[in-house]
């Protein structure tokens, strides 16, 4: 593995440790890069827990998320060896560098598509940037910096995985580059194609539809539809029969539970998530009910006066614990409703 590879390994394992998530370690006989067909033209890729897509077309091929650099490289040369076609275009789910770095591979013969808010969020913040509402909730001494031991794990990720060290705390700024930056993944090309609500991508007569479903998992999420594959591809926002990640890190509450409902309203049969195994349309069901019960419960106890702790005990959300990860990320996913949820009051 090169270089860029090593480093976006790295990224992958301390996000895997710093979760204590299960399903990073692999079976002794998995692949660590491997691509796999879903249907027809359409495919998977994947690195580890990160998983990408690509639609082979006569006239060229479509990308959805180059991932990091060592990932793409890698399947550029898959892709040139199994098919001697170039990547005509480049789709992003949304900014989060861990899935939209890398696209610097396919450059120089691809198109960059992407919805509109990410022009905003690959902005960097300027050094003295207020923090966002719910890390307020973390900076304890209010000083407008978080502290290694007053910071939650998104924080401190700001240490861990990019080295900051301003004198033991991390700012705004410090934050964003942990998920937008480019120290350990390199820079995210920038979309040259903006949307706003829907598009088409169409190249060598399939088509790709991206489509937007107000805030979630972030404000800049497409779903993307792959109609004659009656495929979605979703990342992050919506993981089949799995609990979303950890402490809902920068989503929006109870905008994430209207997204899945949009999402539901679309006409496919495949769920591909950009982490985990593929779906049915019938886990989208699932995941809509998760949410409602998610945000009643912890509501309902913010408006009985309840602490956080108090909330934690009681949202025990025991209906779906045959889901991955409830064992380890049912507390974390309550604790984050309720932080977002009371960052909404303020």
């Amino acid at each position: 593995m090169d270089r860029l590879g090593k480093l976006a390994g790295r990224v992958t394992v301390m996000l895997c440790a710093s979760a204590a998530i299960s399903g990073c370690t692999q079976t002794p006989d998995a692949p660590d890069r491997e691509i796999t067909n879903v249907t027809g033209d359409l495919y998977r890729f994947r690195e580890i827990r990160h998983v990408g897509m690509f639609l082979v077309t006569p006239d060229g091929i479509i990308v959805v998320d180059p991932t990091n650099p060592g990932l793409a490289q890698w399947l550029k040369n898959e892709l040139d060896e199994r098919f001697g076609l170039p990547v005509k275009y480049v789709i992003y789910s949304h900014a989060h560098n861990d899935h939209a770095s890398g696209g610097e591979v396919f450059a120089d013969t691809a198109t960059f598509v992407g919805h509109i808010n990410m022009r905003h969020n690959l902005r960097k913040p300027s050094a003295d940037a207020p923090l966002l509402a719910r890390e307020q909730l973390w900076d304890a001494n209010g000083n407008g910096r978080i502290e290694y031991d007053e910071g939650n794990r998104y924080a401190q990720m700001a240490f861990d995985i990019l080295d900051i060290d301003h004198g033991g705390s991390v700012t705004r700024s410090d934050i964003w580059e942990s998920r937008f930056g480019n120290k350990l993944l390199g820079p995210i090309v920038p979309p040259d194609v903006y949307y706003s609500d829907q598009m088409t991508v169409t190249l060598g007569g399939k088509s790709v539809e991206l489509h937007y479903a107000g805030l979630g998992h972030t404000d800049d999420m497409s779903i993307i539809l792959f109609p004659e594959e009656r495929t979605i591809y979703v990342v992050d926002a919506l993981t089949p029969e799995r609990l979303p990640f950890e402490d809902l890190d920068g989503t929006f509450l109870p905008e994430w539970r209207d997204w899945m409902r949009h999402v539901d309203t679309l006409d496919f049969d495949i769920v591909s998530p950009g982490h985990e195994a593929v779906g049915t349309k019938a886990d989208v069901a699932e995941q809509i009910s998760y949410f409602e019960d998610l945000i009643d419960g912890v509501s309902a106890g913010i408006a009985a006066g309840l602490s956080k702790e108090e909330i934690v005990d009681t949202v025990s959300l025991e209906q779906y614990s045959h889901m991955l990860q409830y064992d380890n990320w049912r507390v974390p996913n309550v604790t984050g409703a309720y932080e977002i949820l009371i960052s909404n009051e303020h």
